[in-house]
């Protein structure tokens, strides 16, 4: 055992370190326990929740409720029920809502999005709190997309509570005041993490913001380029804009666990503007993180990749356009 269940103040309860962990290091893994596709409206996710949750055990169901809340759904139900007097379909969907309140407040305030577009309650991994600078993260297992695993991102001292970012993809590169409405909108709370804490930003607060202002008008050019025929894209712009915007992102915080990312999107670009060196280079950086922090479905995705650069090796080399199909497989993400 990695780590324990503590009480770390204002936060309330949250996971802390038992021994000292090495970055990458595999530090728990946890199966959800509730699991209902991300499309199902708040009416049908009352009663689903309630039906997973009768077939837990007595100990699990404790843990369950003793989980945080979302602040303002009982208000909701209320005014729900106050709005649909007199429609009968409306008061029926109000009062399934009433019924199972609690439970949705519950599940609401702590699942998580999973790779097989469910939303998932994991009960000891909902213990986690956040920073905008966490030492940890999460992957879903290869074999189960619902199983969570818990690795370092960073070396963690004995004693160190375990954090994650809850906005890590979202919420990446926004500023301080967004990402703490963020926060307060989701979860209801004020983060007071080393890059939130203090009303006047410190020097290293300052840079982190305006390497993120420069990271968005890195990615606003981007999209002025691509919102053009194919044929006119100039790919050797947007690789170069690319290229600035891994540099970029490799000075933040967390670059560890961004960097994957972006380094794929370079990649796809490299083989776009027919940049070899560049490519090469992107595969060896994104590697090494993966050697790092150890994740098996990364190391997939990358081999996935390179198995796909390999067919694409012609084309390529012969230094033509890219056609559209060549364009659709080595789409990036922006």
């Amino acid at each position: 055992m990695s780590v324990t269940v503590k009480n770390v103040g204002e936060a309330g309860r949250g996971l802390v370190a038992l021994k000292d962990i090495k970055v990458g290091e595999l530090i728990d893994r946890d199966t959800a326990v509730i699991a209902i596709p991300a499309n199902v409206n708040v009416w049908e996710a009352g009663e689903e929740i309630v039906r997973q949750l009768k077939k837990m055990s007595s100990t699990e169901k404790e843990e369950f409720y003793n989980l945080t809340r979302k602040d303002g759904i009982h208000q909701l139900c209320d005014e729900l029920m106050e709005d649909a007097a007199g429609d009968t379909k409306s008061h029926s969907k109000a009062q399934k809502l009433i019924k199972n309140c609690n439970e949705i407040s519950i599940f609401f305030n702590n699942d998580i999005a999973t790779d097989d577009s469910f939303r998932c309650l994991f009960l000891y991994f909902s213990l986690l709190n956040h920073s905008c600078d966490p030492n940890s993260f999460w992957t879903g297992s290869v074999k189960n997309p619902r199983q969570l695993e818990l690795r370092a991102a960073k070396d963690i001292k004995e004693g160190e509570e375990v954090t994650v970012n809850y906005i890590l993809v979202e919420g990446r590169f926004i500023d301080r005041p967004t990402r703490h409405a963020r926060l307060r909108e989701g979860w209801g709370f004020y983060c007071k993490c080393s890059l939130c804490q203090g009303e006047n930003l410190d020097i290293h607060q300052q840079k982190q913001e305006i390497l993120k202002q420069e990271i968005i008008i890195l990615q606003s050019d981007m999209i002025s380029e691509c919102d053009q025929n194919p044929a006119t894209v100039s790919w050797a712009r947007l690789c170069t804009l690319q290229s600035e915007l891994v540099e970029l992102v490799g000075q933040l915080t967390c670059e560890q666990l961004l960097l994957g990312r972006e380094l794929k999107s370079l990649a796809n670009l490299a083989q776009l503007a027919r940049r070899e060196d560049i490519l090469d280079n992107t595969l060896n950086s994104w590697d090494l993180i993966i050697q790092e922090l150890g994740v098996e479905r990364w190391r997939r995705e990358y081999n996935f990749l390179v198995e796909k650069l390999r067919k694409w090796t012609i084309t390529r080399k012969k230094k033509d356009n890219p056609n559209d199909e060549e364009i659709r497989q080595f789409l990036w993400l922006m």
